[in-house]
């Protein structure tokens, strides 16, 4: 068996699988942690969606599986870089659950993957969702963001 090439990121958040869930999904809550870009979708599997920061699409790509509020798996293409251009869709997925010792906490992992024929997208990811991570701990934990606007 092959072994291909991925990125994994995890977190522990001090928060129920729902309201990771809901931060994820929501355009309100994911602008507050996601470099001011507003997640839209209709959240059914074969659905695309959208990544907008202000007036620009960011990102995009097809919902390819999902189970509230466990796993969200989608298909993933920068728009707004131009060195990403010629990247084919690689693959984001969220996985959310109780954490198993500690009461009310909630482990998030991000597998990027599939990413052998977008290696700028997959440098981009790599650098930017910790971030993005941490930001959605900052925000769920406190209600803050990360960055100081």
């Amino acid at each position: 068996m092959e072994n291909k090439p991925q990125h994994v990121n995890r977190i522990a958040i001090k928060a129920k699988p729902e309201h990771v869930w809901q931060a994820l999904t929501d355009p309100a809550k994911t602008s507050k942690f996601w470099f001011n870009c507003a997640i839209r979708s209709t959240w059914e599997i074969g659905s695309p969606f959208e990544l907008w920061n202000a007036e620009e699409k960011k990102a995009e790509g097809i919902i390819l599986a999902m189970d509230p509020p466990s796993k969200l798996v989608m298909s993933w293409r920068f728009l707004s870089f131009p060195d990403t251009a010629g990247d084919t869709p690689s693959r984001i997925t969220w996985e959310i659950g109780s954490h198993a010792e500690l009461q009310g906490v909630t482990l998030v992992t991000v597998v990027h993957d599939e990413f052998e024929q977008a290696a700028n997208t997959a440098k981009i990811l790599e650098n930017g969702l910790p971030i993005v991570l941490s930001g959605m701990k900052t925000f769920l934990e406190t209600g803050s963001t990360l960055a100081s606007d």
